[in-house]
Parts: C-alpha cells; structure tokens; sequence
C-alpha cells in the first residue's frame, strides 16, 4: 500500500509551522476528549452499538448551521485498514459561496460541498484521507481552487453532544490542509483524464479520486522536532 505521506514541513514559514502547530494540538486536544469520555471518536458518533453499514453517525450528522460546516462517520468499504470514515462537507451556493447565518435563519441557495473524506482505524485514529466522485456524495461540485478556500473556512463550535469531535475535526483539517491541497489537484487532474465532466462526475465505476494515507502520530512528533530544530517556541494564541 506503500508509505503515508508527510507534511511538508521543511517548506513551511515560520509563522505556518507554528499555525500547524497549534492546529495539531487543538486536534490532539479533542481526540483526548473524546476517547476520555466515549472510549474513542468513533464510538463518541456510534454509541456502543455495532455500527450498520451506510447508515450516518451520529444520525443526522454534526452540523455547525452558522459556519455552514457537517461532516458525518459511516462504513461501508472492505479496506482492511479502515473501520469506516468521515465525510466532510461545507454548505455553499453553486458559485462556491455562503454567508454566517444568526438565529434560525435559513440556508438558502446553498448544499453541502464535499470538501475531503478522512479514513479511521477501530481504535479511531485517522489513517487516510481522500476525495470521492460527485455521484457519491451529491451538493454542489467545486474546482480544487474553490474547494481548498472552503477548507481553509472550515470550522466547527461546539455542536450540542460533540464538542470534543469538533475541535478535533478542526485542528485536523487546519492540521492537514496542505496534504488536503495536494488531494484536491490530483482530483482535479484524474477527472480531467476521465473525459467530458459530466460523465465524469457520474461515473459510478470510480467511487475514490485520490488518496494517501497518513501517519497522525508521525506527524505530531514531526512537528515538534521541527519546531525544536529551528528553535521556535510553540504559538500559544
């Protein structure tokens, strides 16, 4: 299956470094949180009941209605790697756009974006990530370009009964955004091979775009190795 890929530390600024630094933390934070109360994330969004293949965790998902942010678990795949996976989604209009709602305002003119699916092992750690086909997950379909500004707006506040799995899930996305990049180009350029775009996008022989796999904890350690070398201390804000 080969290697995980690595964040490309070496690369980054200072002032990014220590970005992601602290996106690790806040994500290592909610993980905590989350096996501390439920025994893992995964159980935190399926209780202690054997999960049912293609059903949504928790029912409904976890929606941040104000960021227009969700995401939800399922399984469903024969990977042996993988338990199952979170979709995640931003809610925008067809252009690519959306608005902070207040109060019990509406969405309106929006659907939720796919932006990335993330890959869990039994005990919950993420162990993938990857981009679906349109056909898969529906709402409106993004280039790479406006689906990455997405991602960089993603974010999720304490949603009743999740507030560990969201600030995992957005540490986790800040965390990885530039492997998330990567991801959303080589999506860009397989569907592009694939021929005229409609056919592609509804092409239910290809379900994955793109994929690598991850080593979270490889990366944690990366991190702050590569903070030591340079000397930096750890950005606290």
């Amino acid at each position: 299956r080969g290697s995980a890929m690595r964040l490309p530390l070496r690369v980054l600024s200072d002032r990014r470094l220590r970005a992601l630094h602290a996106a690790a933390q806040a994500s290592l934070t909610g993980f905590a949180q989350a096996t501390t109360e439920h025994g893992s994330l995964i159980r935190s969004w399926i209780g202690t009941a054997l999960p049912v293949a293609l059903e949504h965790y928790p029912s409904g998902g976890v929606v941040d209605r104000p960021r227009g942010a969700q995401f939800f678990y399922h399984c469903h795949r024969t990977d042996a790697s993988e338990h199952g996976h979170v979709h995640v989604f931003w809610h925008a209009t067809r252009g690519g756009r959306r608005r902070y709602l207040r109060g019990s305002a509406a969405w309106v003119r929006s659907a939720p974006s796919p932006l990335l699916s993330i890959g869990m092992d039994a005990s919950g750690l993420p162990v993938s990530l990857f981009t679906v086909n349109h056909w898969v997950a529906g709402g409106y379909w993004c280039d790479a370009s406006t689906t990455l500004a997405q991602v960089r707006r993603f974010a999720m506040h304490a949603v009743p009964g999740q507030a560990a799995a969201c600030v995992w899930i957005t540490g986790f996305v800040r965390l990885y955004e530039p492997l998330i990049a990567h991801l959303l180009e080589a999506r860009d350029r397989r569907l592009a091979r694939m021929g005229p775009a409609a056919a592609a996008l509804d092409d239910r022989r290809v379900e994955v775009l793109s994929s690598v796999r991850l080593d979270w904890a490889a990366d944690l350690s990366r991190l702050e190795a590569e903070l030591s070398r340079r000397g930096l201390e750890p950005d606290d804000a």
